[in-house]
């Protein structure tokens, strides 16, 4: 009987000591289980979408160099606009010198003759009359005091000029040698300029829109808009405008549409066959 009460006596602390170390291990397994969970982050694939590529087109604006307060207004436009300066103009050269180094491309506003009853009494006139000579030495003097900073030249005026093909060869071939590209203003439905300047492996485009035959704002939004459409159906298009205050004004007042339809202004030399 003592012998029985003895090893009931050690028994018990032995016991005690497992249910102890049971409890322990019962404790911990809870805690690890009200651990919280942490799963490895799921890998989310990018997507990417196709981007949207934007309809390139040109506007120009000619007849630089009669209005210094213009530029004022063309410059807060903050577009690469296109701008072309009629040569033998009384502000031409200091227009130049003011925008040679911003965000705009020049060329040249080459007067060509017109056809009658229309006159053209702007200085460095180049006619349908002038040997290859005379038209040489009118062109240089016209394009001269712009070299190198012009990359191009557009007509001013010169439905007559433009629809004669063996002075427009002539007048090409010189702007070929310069490394010019040429802009056809289509003046005339007549106008040879643009095919035969790609015939000859020249540089060039041709006007697709007026913006403001008319001085009235309406018509020039209405003009943009048809430029607007035009573009959309031939995937880029080029306008010609002048350097008056209402074509700006209205130019700049439509830009966020040009942006609602996906329309992007740009360099006329970008557009060029």
């Amino acid at each position: 009987m003592k012998k029985d009460t003895e090893n009931i006596r050690w028994s018990i602390p032995l016991i005690l000591f497992l249910i102890l170390c049971i409890l322990s291990i019962g404790v911990a397994i809870i805690k690890e289980l009200k651990k919280k969970v942490i799963t490895p982050p799921v890998e989310i694939k990018k997507i990417y979408l196709p981007e949207v590529k934007k309809i390139p087109v040109a506007i120009i604006i000619d007849d630089l160099g009669w209005n210094r307060k213009i530029v004022k207004e063309i410059e807060e436009i903050n577009v690469p606009l296109t701008l072309s300066i009629l040569p033998k103009s009384p502000y031409g050269k200091e227009i130049l010198e003011e925008l040679k180094d911003k965000n705009f491309e020049l060329l040249v506003h080459l007067p060509l003759e017109p056809m009658p009853p229309s006159q053209s009494f702007d200085k460095g006139l180049i006619k349908v009359d002038m040997t290859p000579e005379e038209i040489y030495q009118q062109l240089y003097s016209d394009l001269k005091d712009y070299l190198p900073y012009i990359k191009g030249v557009n007509n001013h005026m010169g439905s007559l000029f433009t629809s004669n093909p063996e002075k427009m060869e002539i007048l090409l071939t010189y702007l070929k040698e310069m490394g010019l590209f040429f802009v056809d203003s289509m003046t005339s439905p007549k106008s040879v300029g643009y095919v035969l300047a790609k015939e000859m492996g020249i540089k060039t485009a041709k006007r697709d829109v007026f913006l403001d035959n008319s001085p009235n704002p309406q018509y020039i939004m209405e003009q943009i808009e048809k430029f607007i459409e035009i573009a959309k159906k031939n995937g880029k298009a080029i306008a010609i405008g002048h350097a008056k205050k209402i074509t700006i004004d209205t130019i700049k007042e439509m830009l966020p549409v040009f942006e609602e339809e996906g329309i992007e202004i740009v360099p006329v030399s970008s557009l060029l066959e």
